[in-house]
């Protein structure tokens, strides 16, 4: 693959506190409208993609930031403490550019430029309604037929395709409809005639991240789209790549919305000052050990996520169990804080006019994200037992 000389390069070359600290506060303010219109947040991807953020990932020598997972998870922190809805599609579109930076196919090239250039949003389409997640096991129903030219022709249906609005291309996994059939990943134009969206996405978190379901009708792609192909009878385990920055970014994106449901409690705690008190509702010890206790559950949150990445930056991605407990550990843990910060605001927390409730709402989604709580441990007892 040839070098790209020519590409704009990102207005920002870092990621100061100052920029991360914008973007939050920022993000906040237009947060609510998106949750309650349930509008996808097409301002704030503008935002990212000006700041050249969109192409944090995308190496250096492609006219990106080519970022690790540290300084991945910073930002997506950052921006999951200001809106969640647009931090879970930031994940993922890091995450994909992740995993293609790692296999650098021939089509790279194309994604990467259009990242440096502002837009050019990737997210992968794994999950069926009669499927369920990929990770479970099943039958996929979306083919692919190999087509005489080389390329494949697509059909089937996909849930939550995270995004819909503003995606550029979809990592569609699939299968192929040979008599010995193979499963395998193609880059799927997200605009192509033939791929269309519904109108389903209608969750109690994540309100405004439109993970709509996708209908693929006799959609061709040349024979460069295919990305990987296997055997279907084999079952592999995830790639390195995608165990390590999936678990790190959505362990960052929950400690991300845990941590603004602590400011807010804090400022909450500071500024009441009921008439039988007397004085601000921080000066009661109680109310004082709560959160003494989000505080070390955001303290393990952070000591887990920030060395994990950074031994995955220096070593290498990380095949074993651990990135999935990171992420497991995590969000239970941004769930509890989420629920402390509940109990001490009473009808305070749950009134929409504040955004406890959304980060309540948003936080739980955390359980549903693949791989999921069962799975990481079984995972993780067999490593131990070594079987």
């Amino acid at each position: 693959m040839s070098t790209v000389t020519s590409l704009r390069q990102p207005e920002v070359r870092s990621l100061d506190d100052d920029v991360l600290v914008h973007l939050r506060e920022t993000f906040s303010v237009r947060a609510p409208h998106y949750d309650a219109t349930t509008t996808f947040p097409h301002e704030n991807f503008a935002e990212l993609g000006k700041l050249g953020l969109l192409a944090l990932v995308v190496p250096r020598s492609l006219g990106g930031r080519g970022a690790g997972l540290s300084e991945t998870s910073r930002l997506i922190h950052a921006v999951a403490g200001g809106d969640a809805s647009t931090a879970l599609l930031l994940a993922m579109h890091s995450l994909m550019h992740a995993i293609l930076r790692d296999r650098n196919p021939p089509i790279y090239e194309t994604v990467a430029r259009a990242a440096v250039e502002g837009g050019g949003l990737l997210n992968a389409l794994r999950a069926e309604p009669e499927l369920g997640s990929v990770n479970r096991g099943g039958s996929l129903a979306t083919t692919v037929t190999p087509l005489k030219d080389g390329g494949w022709r697509i059909n089937g249906r996909k849930s939550y395709a995270t995004g819909s609005p503003i995606v550029s291309w979809w990592l569609l996994y699939a299968r192929t409809d040979e008599p010995k059939s193979r499963i395998g990943s193609w880059l799927l134009p997200a605009r192509a005639q033939g791929v269309t969206y519904r109108p389903t996405w209608n969750h109690l978190g994540m309100r405004a991240t439109a993970s709509n379901e996708t209908h693929i009708v006799d959609v061709d792609v040349p024979a460069d789209h295919l990305l990987n192909l296997t055997d279907a009878t084999e079952i592999a385990a995830p790639p390195a790549i995608l165990n390590s920055w999936n678990g790190i970014l959505l362990a960052a994106l929950y400690d991300g919305i845990a941590n603004a449901a602590r400011d807010w409690a804090r400022r909450f705690l500071l500024d009441r000052k009921p008439s039988n008190l007397g004085a601000p509702l921080a000066t009661v010890p109680r109310l004082q050990s709560v959160l003494g206790e989000i505080e070390s559950l955001l303290l393990i949150n952070r000591t887990l996520i920030r060395d994990t990445a950074h031994d995955i930056d220096t070593n290498g991605a990380d095949a074993s169990p651990r990135p999935n407990l990171v992420k497991q550990i995590v969000t239970e843990n941004a769930i509890r804080v989420v629920d402390l910060a509940l109990s001490i605001s009473g009808n305070h927390g749950l009134d929409r006019a504040n955004p406890l409730e959304r980060y309540h709402r948003d936080v739980l989604c955390g359980r549903v994200h693949a791989p999921q709580g069962d799975s990481i441990f079984t995972s993780a007892g067999r490593a131990s037992l070594g079987v």
